[in-house]
């Protein structure tokens, strides 16, 4: 339970800051009018959002496999370069993909606080245009 809520903190945290560097992106702190506080607030949120959301349609993807053979290929290259490779080195494909598929990643926070950046993101918008 306490390693979830540190995991929700540390996202939460990560979606501020790229919040924060939107807003300097944005000139929001030197803004005058309302409507474009507003829309500056906007883009913040929803852009850190949107990209939370993506991080965790790349953690999908990656449980369901995408990803497996590339990362197989760069493993064999790496194992090539080295003097003396060790047991866990000479696996095959089958084996490899049956081991990730043994460590699937949580992926569950990276969408509600992605979800809860673009939901006021969204309330932004609909400030800005009710403005």
């Amino acid at each position: 339970m306490k390693k979830k809520i540190i995991r929700y903190a540390i996202t939460f945290g990560i979606g501020l800051i790229m919040a924060l560097c939107v807003s300097f992106a944005k000139s929001l702190y030197w803004l005058d009018d309302t409507t474009e506080i507003l829309m500056a607030l906007c883009d913040c949120f929803t852009v850190s959002g949107m990209l939370l959301i993506l991080f965790a349609l790349l953690v999908i993807c990656s449980n369901g496999g995408t990803f497996d053979m590339l990362g197989f290929g760069v493993k064999k290259v790496i194992v090539l370069l080295k003097r003396h490779p060790n047991e866990r080195d000479k696996e095959r494909f089958y084996e490899y993909r049956k081991r990730k598929q043994e460590n699937k990643r949580s992926f569950a926070y990276l969408l509600i606080v992605g979800g809860v950046y673009f939901a006021i993101g969204l309330l932004f918008f609909v400030l800005y245009y009710n403005v």
